[in-house]
């Protein structure tokens, strides 16, 4: 009877480290792929993949003289999809700034809540790329809180095909994205953004102040992969 009590007993408790030791592979397996994850999101990758986004932008034809009269642009290259999607975000991007000399400034980050640009934006997803046109636009971007680029934020969007109409238009930001159908929408504002101050610290090694960024006087070697695409 002992005997058998102490052979239960043995199976039971190996049964309870077999237990025990399976989650724990399992957290280190998670956690494994969540690093292998983070370095595929990660800014640089975000930065990377904004540049790309340029490059295809540029070969439109409508909005290639735009983009030379911009003095800035917000760059979210796979709004609505799993990408670059935290916290229930709609998709993450970057801002840089054209300075007096014709150069671009580095990388701003930035998340967006949610946009209002047609009926097909959220199944497909895509990229988005907000022209900012004049100086209104671009500091909107210098919110202490979450903001919204649209009318009622004092902001006026128009599509690249409205825009492309004519040399000249009403609008403080310009938008364009590969999403097709995204225009069916009346509007085109962007709503929730804010800041990203954990991936500004993650790419510049420090937190830095927006108004810094967005002025040019703090820059980072893996910039160029974006600011090289830009036009001068």
């Amino acid at each position: 009877m002992a005997s058998t009590r102490s052979t239960v007993s043995a199976i039971l408790c190996a049964g309870a480290l077999a237990g025990m030791a399976a989650p724990t592979a399992a957290l280190a397996q998670a956690r494994h792929y969540s690093a292998r994850s983070d370095e595929a999101h990660g800014p640089q990758k975000l930065v990377d993949k904004a540049a790309s986004v340029v490059v295809e932008m540029e070969r439109d034809r409508k909005i290639a003289p735009l983009i030379g009269r911009a003095v800035g642009l917000y760059v979210i290259p796979e709004y609505g999809r799993a990408g670059f999607i935290i916290g229930g975000k709609g998709g993450a991007g970057v801002v840089v700034t054209r300075n007096r000399t014709g150069g671009w400034s580095s990388p701003a980050f930035f998340n967006t809540g949610g946009l209002s640009i047609g009926a097909q934006i959220g199944a497909a997803g895509g990229a988005i790329v907000y022209l900012l046109m004049d100086r209104k636009a671009v500091d909107a971007f210098r919110s202490p809180r979450k903001f919204a680029l649209d009318a009622g934020a004092g902001v006026s969007v128009i599509n690249y095909s409205d825009a492309a109409q004519g040399s000249t238009f009403k609008g403080d930001a310009v938008l364009w994205t590969n999403i097709k159908g995204a225009y069916a929408g009346a509007t085109v504002g962007a709503t929730g953004v804010d800041y990203d101050q954990g991936r500004v610290k993650e790419y510049y090694g420090r937190p830095v102040n927006v108004n810094a960024l967005l002025d040019g006087r703090v820059t980072a070697p893996g910039a160029r992969a974006l600011t090289r695409v830009l036009p001068r």
